[in-house]
């Protein structure tokens, strides 16, 4: 007796619908490709419970007929494509036909189009077609989907959080809206704008209006090129979140995830402080692109993958090249002009960022002069002094700040995020074996209790846990301690958070080289409140601007502020 049978087209477009819808995100995501192709300059979406309950998207492309219309719900049916060669020459967002009877099949659908002659209304629920019928429209089409999943609980089940389920969406508006600039889109949820972004002539400008940037907020652009592959990249250095959502890839104007992109990237601008915000743009042949690789399109292949990569690494120096650090130009006491650091982060200009400058130390002794009240002739500095920081002075408040004056105002610097930069680098250098941050041997080795998956990351990562200038053995379940980086003040407890960084695993997206030193310099800096001598202070604050970025510790917080001499005087109301 035969077992094989043929589906009904019912079942056949449940399990397409699998693949096409995953999520409301992938709904919408559908229905936006229609819309873009179909020629629209505005597209309005409006959910509903994160798009559970109601998707709605409207635009003024080109509409259908009802010859098309009829055509549209039926599965492979399409107007991208007509021969196998045109998979080759892919150039349009969608080209299967399977979005919108899959779509239907999972929801109530209802279509309304119309060309600018007739207008009509089609009305579908779970891919049977309940009515369809003439109706008023101005040209272009409004799909509304309702009660999605309705007919598949068990997919509904799985749907997440609204607040999940609408950041999905936001992100695929979001990248559709960057790859057509001349397009407007405005999307609500339950009745609320969550934005709305008008024409613009820049991507840069798409993305300020999408993030609520103002004009001041610096965006840094260069362009990378490969043989016949363009690399566009966009980078707000300034806006940083704990995750890459926020940094997107378009391949010839289609939103995708692509390693050759996403690893270049990965390696150029993650660090500490967070992931930026970065726009990279990717024109290439379609000819040399399967954008056919994928059933939702999240993916795509290239023919030549290293172009590609090598596209993006070739623009990343375009982005270095405008990094520089902020001065403040300052009077010396003779009257003339010395360059010191402002108090705020790195900046980005036309002037190349040269590694290894620094500022003379004469700049500082001159500009960082400490005048103590009471001692002010004091402050005079002694040509005779062997070190430069010993003629700064300062004082300590709170047991946790050090504060000199300049001669616009009050310089603040946190004591522990100084000295959590400062391990920082000194440590990230060793373990990419670019210099030794040294070893403090214990005076007596101190005992850590490991466990297996302790003992495992141990073995794993015993080589660049040494290079960053620990010294250990284990012996059973008990580590030695023996020797700690040089600077470290908590040895044991250093150790133990570095462990932890590791065994995080693939939860986060730093380097296991980033995540020795944050975790060194966070646990084994000076802490908030401990007692160092003036000679220490000194010492801490001079080492600080030393270093490639002495504005901030690992984790993006600023070691230091500015208080202008102007904003006491406005306090004070003078």
């Amino acid at each position: 007796m035969s077992q094989i049978r043929k589906l009904p087209d019912h079942l056949v477009n449940l399990i397409a619908a699998g693949e096409v819808v995953e999520r409301p995100a992938s709904v919408v995501k559908e229905l936006l490709e229609n819309s873009l192709d179909a020629g629209a300059t505005t597209i309005e979406i409006d959910l509903e419970a994160g798009g559970r309950k109601l998707i709605a998207v409207r635009d003024n492309g080109s509409g259908m007929d009802r010859h098309d219309l009829l055509l549209a719900i039926q599965r492979h049916a399409t107007s991208k494509i007509s021969s196998p060669s045109d998979l080759n020459d892919i150039e349009t967002l969608g080209f299967r036909g399977e979005a919108l009877p899959s779509i239907a099949s999972v929801s109530r659908m209802t279509i309304l189009t119309s060309t600018g002659e007739d207008g009509w209304k089609l009305i579908i629920t779970g891919g049977k077609m309940d009515s369809l019928e003439p109706a008023g429209r101005t040209p272009g089409t409004t799909i509304t989907v309702e009660n999605l999943f309705f007919n598949q609980p068990a997919r509904r089940k799985f749907l997440r959080a609204e607040s999940t389920e609408l950041s999905w969406i936001e992100r695929i508006v979001t990248g559709a809206s960057l790859s057509r600039i001349d397009c407007s889109f405005t999307l609500q949820h339950n009745g609320r704008n969550v934005f709305r972004l008008p024409v613009v002539d820049s991507p840069s400008q798409r993305l300020r209006d999408r993030y609520g940037l103002s004009g001041g907020e610096r965006c840094v652009e260069a362009t990378g090129t490969s043989d016949s592959v363009t690399a566009q990249l966009y980078l707000f250095p300034d806006k940083r979140w704990a995750n890459r959502r926020h940094q997107f890839t378009l391949v010839n104007g289609r939103l995708v995830s692509s390693p050759q992109v996403s690893i270049p990237l990965r390696d150029a601008f993650s660090g500490p402080a967070g992931e930026p915000l970065i726009l990279c743009a990717v024109t290439i042949d379609p000819s040399l692109v399967d954008v056919n690789a994928h059933p939702a399109k999240r993916e795509v292949r290239f023919r030549k993958p290293y172009q590609v990569e090598s596209a993006v690494r070739s623009a990343v120096p375009g982005i270095a090249a405008h990094r520089t650090e902020s001065t403040v130009v300052m009077p010396d006491r003779t009257g003339s002009a010395v360059s010191v650091p402002a108090s705020s982060h790195i900046s980005y200009s036309s002037v190349p960022y040269k590694s290894g400058s620094r500022i003379s130390s004469g700049a500082y002794q001159t500009a960082l002069e400490f005048e103590t009240p009471g001692r002010q002739e004091d402050t005079i500095v002694d040509s005779s002094r062997g070190h430069w920081e010993d003629s700064v002075e300062m004082i300590r408040i709170s047991g946790s700040y050090l504060v000199t004056e300049t001669a616009t105002g009050l310089l603040i610097v946190d004591q522990h995020a100084a000295h959590e930069r400062i391990l920082y680098e000194k440590i990230i250098a060793s373990v990419r074996g670019a210099m030794s941050a040294g070893q403090q041997r214990m005076l007596l080795p101190e005992e850590i209790s490991v466990d297996e998956q302790e003992k495992s990351i141990l073995k794993i990562y015993s080589a660049m846990i040494k290079q960053a200038g620990y010294d250990f053995r284990v012996v059973g379940d008990t580590l030695e301690l023996l020797s700690v980086p040089v600077g470290i003040k908590r040895g044991t407890e250093a150790l133990q958070e570095v462990l932890k960084a590791l065994s995080r695993g693939t939860e986060v997206s730093e380097p296991e080289a980033e995540r020795i030193a944050s975790a060194s310099a966070c646990a084994g800096a000076i802490k908030f409140g401990d007692k160092i001598t003036l000679t220490e202070a000194r010492h801490l604050f001079h080492t600080l601007f030393t270093m490639d970025d002495p504005f901030h510790c690992p984790h993006g917080r600023p070691t230091m502020i500015e208080l202008p001499f102007s904003e006491l005087e406005h306090r004070f109301g003078r």
